[in-house]
This record gives C-alpha cells, structure tokens and sequence, in this order.
C-alpha cells in the first residue's frame, strides 16, 4: 500500500528533510495558526514557551505549551518568543514525531538570527 498519508511534517516539510529552523526574534510577538488536514488529532507542543489561545475573549485567552488540533480542525495562538535558543516544535504522538512531524524553532536576538546557540 501507499504510505504517503502517514508522512508527517510541518508546512509539507519533515524533520528529516534539510530546512532552517523556524526563526523568531527575541521578545518578538507572533501569531501562529495550526492547520490539521490530516484524518487523525495531533497534539502540538512547543518547548520553551507558553502562548495564549486566540478564542474571541481576550484577556480570558488559555495558556498552553501543547494544544490538540482535531482532524480537519484549525487552531491559532499568539506566542511571545522570550527564551532565546532552539527549541522543538513536535507532534506528542511519538510516532508522528519519528515520521517527521518535528521542526525547531530558533529565538535569537535582533541581529543575531544567523548565529548558533549558545
């Protein structure tokens, strides 16, 4: 059969394949929507950081560090990136993690984007 559909990845891209990290400046704001258009739920986690979920309330808005995007669903956060250094942006289900569903976010301070952590 054709294993296609359980390749996983971010923006059709796995960690397997050669990519630059996802790069945020340092204290920068960024709103970020997670879109599922696969068949199964996907509990996505980000190291390092907490974001608030967009919901419409406001200052009511939860905060997470792993949200649960449902199959054919959609989720948006605001995430402050405020802890300089790479981090790994996963799928908790390990073996959508081992099948690719894994990038790293990188935070560095403005001017310092291209640098290695330290």
């Amino acid at each position: 059969g054709n294993m296609e559909r359980y390749m996983w990845g971010f923006d059709g891209q796995k960690m397997s394949d050669p990519a630059d990290p996802i790069p945020f400046r340092k204290d920068e704001r960024a709103r970020v929507t997670l879109v599922n258009d696969t068949m199964m739920p996907h509990p996505i986690h980000l190291h390092g950081h907490f974001f608030e979920l967009v919901t419409g309330h406001g200052d009511f808005a939860p905060r997470k560090h792993t949200v649960n995007v449902a199959p054919g669903g959609k989720m948006t956060f605001d995430v402050t990136a405020d802890a300089p250094g790479d981090w790994a942006f996963h799928c908790h289900n390990l073996y959508h993690m081992t099948a690719g569903m894994m990038r790293v976010v990188t935070v560095r301070p403005m001017g310092e984007e291209n640098r290695d952590a330290a």
